[in-house]
């Protein structure tokens, strides 16, 4: 699934060649990623590929930001020891290292992560400093990765600021949740349903929609409890457990949302296909009065609960089984359009038939 998501969805895979482009050319870069980023490991992998393709003779490397001072620490990181000796107070660390060339630090990609706040403006100073300094032809390139938005918006001049949630929204969660549905083994009716259902219901994180689809049926039937399930007994890639802070409430109404928006058309389509069917004995019956006393004269506008109404009174011939679908669609309906939840057995029924409706 992490593939999927980095390789194959569109948006998310732009987002790594901006990413590696930027590194390429030279621009630190301030990286804001959601706390739960999706396969973070596998985005330092891909990121880390692409740069060594790039430029071969650099070198990727990730460290968790140090507790000494920022120059302080990269100075004895990356210059020999014979260099070091050669710095002088009065100097600060970032315009020695900028003005030095010999550095194992002039090939460097450096992915920072784990950057407490006090460290913050640290760490964009001395970026800025060194930039103002470098004369390496290939200086350091720092990508300062950050999940607090307070730090995501202080990118400063020469420092280009890429975001996670300004370069992917939900759609592309709803294209991943599609793909990774094709993979599963549920019918194939019903994974439209489940994409969307697990796009809207767990958005905020793609890696639960992952497992979320894997579950298929078992997720569209009891959603809350398979997410439980999943909390309690799982985990993200990073080692991390999963979060989940919706409440019951939240859940059924995405449910809902999500079965209106699937089942709805359906059950218009049957409709469509009930009255093109019988239009000679529907229009025979007309006019007749709507639940709301308006008077309905054309076929069209006849809804399901009136189309059970004809059949009820004989107007309409239809079998045992007919008459019983039709009971099954009107009661759908009903349910859908007073807000409530159908259960997956109903909604499952009306999806079913979903391509007998043209």
């Amino acid at each position: 699934m992490d593939r999927l998501w980095w390789n194959h969805i569109t948006k998310a895979h732009k987002f790594i060649e901006d990413l590696a482009s930027a590194a390429v050319e030279g621009k630190s870069i301030l990286l804001s990623l959601p706390q739960q980023v999706p396969w973070r490991e596998t985005l330092l992998e891909l990121v880390g590929d692409r740069l060594k393709m790039e430029t071969p003779n650099n070198t990727f490397e990730t460290i968790s930001c140090p507790q000494e001072e920022v120059g302080l620490f990269l100075l004895n990181r990356y210059c020999r020891k014979e260099r070091r000796a050669t710095y002088r107070y009065g100097m600060t660390y970032a315009a020695f290292l900028g003005k030095c060339e010999d550095t194992v630090l002039n090939d460097r990609y450096l992915w920072i992560s784990d950057i407490p706040k006090e460290k913050y403006e640290e760490w964009l100073d001395f970026i800025i400093e060194y930039n103002q300094n470098v004369t390496a032809k290939t200086p350091a390139v720092f990508i300062l990765e950050t999940s607090d938005p307070r730090f995501a918006n202080k990118a400063k001049k020469g420092i280009k600021k890429i975001a996670f949630d300004q370069n992917i929204g939900s759609y592309d969660k709803f294209a991943f949740c599609a793909l990774a549905a094709t993979e599963n083994h549920c019918k194939e009716y019903l994974r439209p349903y489940l994409a969307e259902l697990a796009a809207l219901v767990c958005s905020e994180d793609v890696e639960l929609c992952a497992e979320c689809v894997c579950a298929g049926s078992d997720f569209l039937r009891d959603p809350r409890g398979v997410i439980d399930d999943i909390t309690r007994q799982q985990y993200r890639s990073d080692g991390e457990a999963f979060q989940f802070e919706k409440s019951g409430e939240e859940v059924e109404r995405l449910v809902w949302e999500t079965q209106l928006k699937n089942i709805f058309p359906v059950i218009e389509r049957y409709r469509s296909c009930v009255i093109r069917k019988y239009r000679k004995p529907i229009q025979s019956a007309l006019p007749i009065s709507s639940p709301s006393g308006e008077k309905v004269i054309h076929p069209e506008e006849v809804e399901v609960g009136m189309l059970l109404y004809l059949a009820g009174s004989g107007a309409l011939s239809l079998s045992t089984a007919e008459y019983e679908e039709l009971r099954q669609f009107r009661e759908a309906r009903n349910k859908l359009a007073h807000f409530g939840m159908l259960p997956f057995e109903a909604a499952d029924a009306v999806l079913r038939k979903a391509e007998h409706f043209v």
